[in-house]
């Protein structure tokens, strides 16, 4: 292993428990539970130039400065280095020498993660559950928790529709499954629709709730 990040906040709901791991031979693996990109499993490989990198900035940092007990309650982002063990993001962001860089890069490879889907579900801007990756996962869409928000012009709020929707309690969602999310809001030209999906994912006998959104910029000249 080169690195190992775990970004946990039970402050909201749905949890944030992700984490994403760099393999010595440039394997990327983990999971995401609130996310553009999709939520589950993801595993992959990392292209040599980028591997090579993340090896740079792991293999360039030294012992990390002392950490402060994170407030109660609050989320955490703890680092994980074979030479250091685990270290919070908080104590090495503003730190010396490479830790702020290999901070900063840990925290961009969860997005990274996204591009390796093994078994995983998004939203689609058009509405949809849509499965991703190449294994099945399984699904509990008995309470789909949906929000459309439609932006005109740069954040200006046009409508907005929020509701739940019932689902099958149990699906089994594989390479071609999708899913209608069926919402009331006219779409119109020149608005831009951000789109959240609240629902669980199955494990064994655990039901983790989940986030799958669709947040495209918006351009600040209001194109």
């Amino acid at each position: 292993m080169i690195l190992r990040l775990v970004v946990t906040d039970g402050t909201q709901s749905p949890a944030v428990a992700e984490s994403v791991e760099v393999a010595a031979d440039g394997a990327i693996s983990g999971w995401r539970s609130v996310s553009e990109g999709g939520v589950g499993w993801f595993a992959g490989r990392l292209p040599a130039g980028e591997l090579a990198a993340i090896q740079a900035l792991a293999g360039a940092v030294t012992a990390a400065p002392p950490a402060e007990p994170p407030p109660p309650g609050s989320g955490q982002q703890v680092l994980e280095l074979p030479a250091t063990g685990p270290v919070p993001i908080a104590a090495i962001a503003d730190g010396p020498g490479e830790w702020p860089a290999l901070a900063a890069a840990a925290r961009r490879l969860l997005d990274r993660l996204t591009a390796f889907p093994r078994a995983a579900v998004a939203v689609t801007p058009d509405g949809r559950l849509v499965h991703r990756g190449t294994e099945p996962l399984r699904l509990d869409l008995s309470t789909i928790a949906v929000r459309v928000t439609a932006w005109r012009g740069y954040y200006e709020p046009a409508s907005d529709w929020d509701n739940v929707v019932e689902g099958p309690s149990e699906v089994e969602a594989g390479p071609g499954w999708a899913y209608d999310l069926p919402f009331d809001l006219e779409v119109q030209a020149g608005v831009t629709l951000h789109l959240t999906a609240d629902f669980a994912v199955l494990s064994g006998t655990t039901r983790i709730l989940v986030r799958a959104k669709h947040t495209p910029a918006i351009d600040p000249a209001g194109n």
